[in-house]
């Protein structure tokens, strides 16, 4: 190891993050940080992850994030009680105080062990916990809240007594006020996506017509193109969808990405499929794929949503997990930048209604899109991170 190396990892300010892979959306945004971070400061800051529940919380509860994905895919009743119901003015105390109980210790032991000169949470049950271990371990030492919920964000991410707590939408801003949370330390920035996503940074000129990215991408250049998106883990109703929109005689092109999910991306790949169809698993270029489409058709996830707005792409939300995405579905509808249309036979529906001649309605949506759209969010977080360390 060279000594410049040396010195230099020496003197780097090092910055934990907080976050749980329950779901894919809180590793996103921790990537989007340190993705800003690295750019805008690339001899600063050393980023380090601590999963809160897999390092920090006793047994059985570092098991969550292993019973995420069966608990919200075949119970999501009972995920979206359990939402709701440490959703409320007497509920949410204890529920914060529970959840402080079994998580406080150990990350008091991960701070400790890191030292670290900034503290970020980009998750809402791991948020309070390392706030209040922080402040005992190191009090002068600022913490930092990143929301990712896009609207109805649950109270749990105004529970840290935090010096600065992004939110990505006016929406996210209100409902802190309406919990209590010192209006002076909240900021509206956007929701921290990917650098590529934002013009400057994209592999390709994003002035290129879609003609152009289709090209790359191998679609049809002048046929109407239509995203399906399972998000990274490939969740959600994406096989019944493209069936139904291959046979319902419409002059469109898909293109579907099946994420993680490989046994779905062979089941795609062995249809007899009607309309052109171009199959993909995991992509690290989902900047190129949403600007080569028409509309986007996805689950209610807050980046997968934020993403599509960055690429100026209105969007169907083909369904939401209850409590926790009912709030992305709320913002999606209120400010006029998709639909929600649960079932493939209204997916069909909506889809032939766009394609009428004389239809405005996805002109309309994509303006809006393009006027909602934050695609350097992330690069505004961190400086306003290293502006507490200044």
């Amino acid at each position: 190891m060279s000594l410049t190396f040396d010195v230099l990892l020496y003197t780097l300010q090092r910055i934990l993050i907080f976050f749980s892979d329950t779901g894919g959306g809180h590793r996103a945004a921790a990537n989007a940080l340190r993705e800003g971070f690295h750019h805008q400061f690339p001899e600063r800051y050393e980023i380090i992850y601590v999963d809160g529940f897999k390092e920090c919380a006793p047994f059985p509860f570092n098991q969550i994030p292993l019973t995420y994905f069966p608990l919200t895919t075949y119970t999501p009743w009972l995920w979206s009680g359990l939402f709701h119901f440490s959703n409320t003015r007497w509920t949410l105390p204890l529920a914060a105080a529970f959840d402080d109980f079994i998580l406080r210790r150990g990350c008091a032991n991960a701070i400790r062990r890191r030292k670290p000169a900034l503290v970020i949470s980009v998750h809402p049950l791991i948020n309070r916990a390392p706030c209040n271990a922080l402040r005992a371990v190191a009090p002068h030492t600022p913490f930092v809240t990143v929301i990712t919920d896009l609207f109805d964000a649950h109270g749990m991410w105004f529970s840290a007594a935090s010096d600065l707590l992004t939110t990505p939408t006016q929406g996210a801003f209100e409902r802190g006020v309406r919990w209590g949370f010192p209006q002076a330390k909240m900021r509206v920035v956007g929701q921290p996506i990917a650098l590529q996503f934002a013009e400057k940074f994209a592999a390709q000129g994003t002035d290129e017509s879609v003609t152009t990215w289709r090209a790359r991408l191998n679609l049809k250049a002048d046929v109407f193109t239509l995203l399906l998106v399972g998000g990274g883990e490939g969740m959600g109703p994406l096989r019944a969808i493209a069936r139904a929109l291959d046979e319902a005689e419409l002059p469109i092109q898909l293109a579907i990405i099946a994420g993680r999910n490989d046994t779905l991306r062979v089941q795609l790949q062995n249809v007899e499929w009607r309309v052109p169809v171009n199959i993909q698993g995991f992509v690290t270029d989902m900047p190129d794929w949403m600007r080569a489409s028409d509309v986007v058709i996805t689950k209610a996830g807050p980046g997968t949503i934020m993403e599509t707005l960055a690429a100026g792409k209105p969007m169907i939300l083909s369904g939401n997990l209850p409590g926790q995405e009912e709030g992305n579905v709320t913002f999606v509808e209120k400010t006029g930048v998709g639909v929600l249309r649960t079932t493939p036979e209204a997916i069909v529906k909506q889809v032939r209604a766009w394609l009428a001649p004389g239809n405005p309605e996805l002109a309309h949506m994509q303006e809006s899109a393009r006027r909602e759209a934050r695609p350097a969010a992330a690069l505004e977080i961190v400086k306003l991170m290293d502006a507490l360390l200044r």
